[in-house]
């Protein structure tokens, strides 16, 4: 039980670091370009990549050791953020503000598929809790599962508003990498 607790907590952890950077691109977008219509195209390419991805993130987690495929998703998603992080710093913020500007859109699809990697976790935990848990307590650890789960989305929606009001994109993706660091570390040892 005490593995599974730690999968747990950094799965939960790594979702609220990924589901924040989701919430908080999508605050940004609408924000800077006061555009309805660059959000709904933003949520239409996350929607499309995640349902055409789910299959081959599904064999992934079947055919692979959870703890590999876990750490992927991390490096993924942590690769993905320093490079959003630099190309968020490395373009002026009038970049930002035009909702036809290519660097946006590449900035957009790039932290896109950083959060979409990070589904592979979310994929990698109930399969877990058949690996680790007794059968007679897997429906008190699935509750567990989604209960935590869906706490971790209520947290990402709070933190991404405060961290784009203070200061855009740079707090969470800063937030975004240190967590993924530390996720990867814990998951590694």
């Amino acid at each position: 039980m005490k593995t599974f607790y730690q999968v747990l907590i950094n799965s939960v952890l790594s979702n609220i670091t990924n589901m924040t950077v989701w919430f908080a691109l999508i605050f940004f977008i609408y924000l800077e370009t006061l555009s309805v219509t660059a959000t709904s195209i933003v949520s239409g390419i996350y929607l499309v990549l995640t349902a055409s991805l789910g299959i081959w993130f599904g064999s992934l987690v079947d055919h692979n050791k959870k703890k590999n495929v876990m750490i992927l998703s991390g490096i993924i998603s942590l690769i993905i953020y320093i490079a959003g992080f630099v190309m968020y710093i490395s373009f002026p913020a009038e970049t930002w503000k035009d909702p036809t500007s290519i660097p946006l859109w590449i900035f957009n699809v790039l932290l896109l598929v950083g959060v979409i990697a990070g589904n592979i976790r979310g994929i990698a935990v109930p399969t877990l809790v058949t690996i680790l848990i007794p059968e007679e307590e897997r429906a008190k650890a699935n509750g567990l599962v989604g209960t935590a789960f869906g706490i971790a989305f209520l947290i990402c929606s709070a933190i991404s508003g405060l961290l784009v009001g203070a200061g855009g994109m740079y707090y969470v993706l800063i937030l975004g990498i240190g967590m993924m660091i530390f996720s990867i570390l814990h998951i590694w040892f």
